[in-house]
């Protein structure tokens, strides 16, 4: 049974008091295959290999745009944190400059 990263993966339940489990495959660990990282809906995550009990299938075109969507903004959320960081560098640097050149411009007003 092989999936892509993003399918949705459900696992019947054998019992019938039993709720079926839901969850998004989020890792392929096989060259092939399974083993496969599974977040379930409830936010717990598992490796698993999907037995007998188990379908799988590819997300809607919507369900996949999310996805994307939320990586991207993972990745736009990541950017911005370093875009930050250099900027408190840089500033800082700007800063020690002009504070370096006033005490020059200060020394030299004092002979």
């Amino acid at each position: 049974m092989s999936a892509d990263v993003g399918d949705r993966i459900t696992l019947h339940a054998n019992a019938v008091d039993t709720p079926d489990r839901t969850g998004t495959i989020v890792g392929i660990l096989g060259t092939d295959g399974p083993p496969y990282r599974v977040r379930f809906d409830n936010g717990d995550e598992t490796i698993l290999t999907p037995g007998p009990d188990a379908t799988i299938a590819a997300p809607s075109v919507s369900e996949r745009v999310e996805q994307v969507a939320g990586k991207a903004g993972e990745k736009a959320s990541e950017l911005a944190g370093e875009a930050r960081a250099t900027a408190e560098d840089v500033t800082g640097k700007a800063a020690r400059a002009v504070a370096d050149t006033a005490s020059r411009i200060a020394e030299r007003f004092q002979k």
